[in-house]
């Protein structure tokens, strides 16, 4: 289900827009693993143009020409056709001036042979031997269009949006069984110093990366239960009606990882160095969430998904007071138990040893 196409467009445009902001050198986060194995190219619709074989160059030109940030989308936001000469371009990359804006549609190319008149039409039976299938994958940047204006980006709740996938599909969001931390991908690179997060991560980005795991996990194991080959799941002993609810279920799964996936890759409010710093200004103007549609066709199995509609609320201002009063009944609580605690101790100073005991295994034997 997931496609290492669309982890590289995640990886290009956070990392990217990081590098346009110059809150991150390019030679500092270019020798990500996500990109091993695989080109980028970027193209003129029109002329058919190769403008740059390397994602460096496409951001080096980018930045001089005064881009401020990238964000991913799904192409048809913008009613533009897919071009004939991409396959599973569902996907959108706009790069962001001060004044326009460049849409880049994103897939694979389509060689216009494979609809040679000379090539006979046998499904599923190759006409010529692949001899590119051990050289890795090629992702086609197409710019197809420039519009004037800025095109505004929506800045996400994080939790307000985990409150509503774990509603809409009974599940915990983010899941105590996903891996901690933040994503890797792939999670062993070749070298130490391609080991590099999805997205950028610190504390803005730390539920990002628990839902985003906790999303492609059940992604897993829903596959796994769904798979034809899979005896033993419970989805072969059941009714078509029971199959159709489950089958529904992954479609809206689907579409909720969609949607996460964009925004993550659209979160502009992080460094990338781990180091929070001042929140990174945003495109001026209230956003509206990402459209939603169907996962990417990348994998040729995947279903077409609607994610449920989702907006970013607002936080009441009386929950901020609420919070401060809580905070001071805890801190009153702690200090009367730690005064219990000296009384004791100044009795039977020999409790000192049993208080103390814990810290010193700690000290001593669970770092080592």
């Amino acid at each position: 289900m997931q496609s290492e196409s669309i982890h590289r467009q995640i990886a290009l445009v956070s990392y990217g827009t990081q590098c346009l902001r110059g809150k991150l050198a390019l030679d500092d986060w270019y020798r990500h693993g996500i990109f091993f194995n695989a080109r980028l190219l970027f193209r003129q619709l029109g002329d058919n143009a190769l403008l740059a074989d390397d994602f460096t160059w496409w951001l080096g030109i980018l930045k001089q020409s005064g881009a401020v940030r990238l964000s991913l989308h799904l192409l048809a936001e913008f009613g533009i056709a897919r071009p004939a000469v991409i396959e599973y371009g569902d996907y959108a990359v706009v790069a962001h001036f001060p004044d326009r804006h460049q849409i880049w549609a994103v897939g694979v190319e389509h060689p216009a042979w494979f609809d040679h008149p000379l090539v006979a039409d046998v499904p599923g039976i190759p006409v010529f031997p692949n001899a590119t299938s051990w050289g890795g994958e090629i992702d086609s940047y197409w710019c197809v269009e420039e519009r004037a204006g800025q095109l505004e980006v929506p800045e996400t709740n994080w939790k307000a949006l985990a409150n509503s996938i774990a509603a809409d599909l009974d599940i915990s969001i983010p899941s105590s069984l996903a891996p901690p931390g933040p994503i890797y991908l792939p999670p062993e690179p070749p070298a130490s110093w391609a080991k590099f997060a999805l997205f950028p991560s610190g504390s803005v980005t730390v539920l990002a990366h628990g839902m985003l795991a906790s999303l492609y996990q059940e992604q897993s194991r829903f596959a796994n239960d769904t798979h034809f080959k899979n005896d033993s799941s419970y989805y072969q002993g059941l009714d078509a009606e029971g199959a159709a609810k489950v089958d529904d279920w992954g479609r809206r799964l689907d579409g909720w990882v969609v949607e996460v996936e964009m925004r993550c890759a659209n979160e502009a409010r992080q460094r990338a160095s781990g180091d929070d710093g001042i929140p990174l200004p945003l495109p001026p103007g209230a956003a509206q969430p990402a459209a939603r549609s169907a996962a990417g066709k990348h994998a040729k199995a995947q279903q077409n998904a609607q994610a449920p509609a989702y907006a970013d609320p607002v936080t009441p201002p009386g929950r901020k007071w609420f919070r401060r009063i809580v905070f001071v009944v805890v801190l009153a609580v702690v200090c009367l138990l730690l005064l219990a605690v000296a009384h004791i101790v100044a009795a039977w100073p020999w409790l000192s040893v049993v208080l103390g005991l814990p810290f010193a295994i700690y000290a001593v034997y669970v770092k080592e």
